[in-house]
């Protein structure tokens, strides 16, 4: 290519990323298999190849998340993506969304929930507390909303909120559920059928990467 001035003398060294065992709530450290398979040839994104990529996906996280539900597909991108991907299509503009709290991550689905025109109605519990069946069905009787919002694993306050039984509530309550399991899927059980988890749950490869990189 043409240029007016050189590069700079970074450009033209090797790039150098240092090696650090990283033991944070996210990111972590690449396993050896997802290291080597960024290294595959590029496959064309219409070819019958990718979709069998594409299926062999589906079928891990129907089996991680326990789920027979032919829509599960993965979202490239972020935590966030797949939260924002999960709100953005089950709440309308004026839809009341009533939202767990007892870390950061209820209240950032709060905000992304206003965003798209929601109202956010939040249920709040200090930093190491979870929330009971009872203490939910009272929230779903009094603010009957369209969509329950619950953190699994609340990395910010080192809680597991207990999911068996928030699924029926929901059903009982003509309301959606969406589940927040960046932080757990992979390292507790998570049986989205047989809770009745619907329609959505957001999740990331925290977890599913650390046990295979340490388990």
């Amino acid at each position: 290519m043409s240029a007016l001035f050189p590069p700079t003398e970074e450009l033209l060294l090797p790039l150098r990323v240092p090696q650090y065992t990283l033991m944070g709530p996210g990111p972590t450290n690449c396993s050896p298999r997802v290291m080597a398979a960024l290294g595959y040839p590029l496959v064309g994104p219409c070819s019958s190849d990718i979709r069998k990529v594409m299926a062999d996906i589906r079928g891990g996280l129907q089996y991680v998340m326990q789920t027979r539900n032919e829509y599960t597909m993965a979202v490239s991108g972020p935590g966030h993506a797949a939260m924002d991907c999960a709100l953005a299509n089950v709440l309308e503009r004026g839809d009341v969304f009533l939202v767990t709290v007892h870390g950061i991550w209820g209240d950032r689905a709060s905000d992304m929930a206003e965003r798209h025109g929601a109202v956010a109605i939040q249920l709040r519990k200090e930093l190491g507390q979870v929330f009971s069946l009872d203490e939910l069905e009272t929230a779903l009787k009094e603010h009957n909303p369209h969509v329950l919002f619950v953190t699994h694993g609340e990395s910010s306050g080192g809680t597991l909120q207990p999911l068996e039984g928030i699924g029926l509530l929901c059903h009982r309550y003509n309301c959606l559920l969406v589940v927040d399991a960046v932080a757990s899927l992979g390292a507790v059980p998570l049986f989205m059928d047989a809770w009745g988890m619907l329609p959505s749950v957001n999740v990331d490869i925290v977890c599913i990467d650390v046990e295979l990189q340490y388990v």
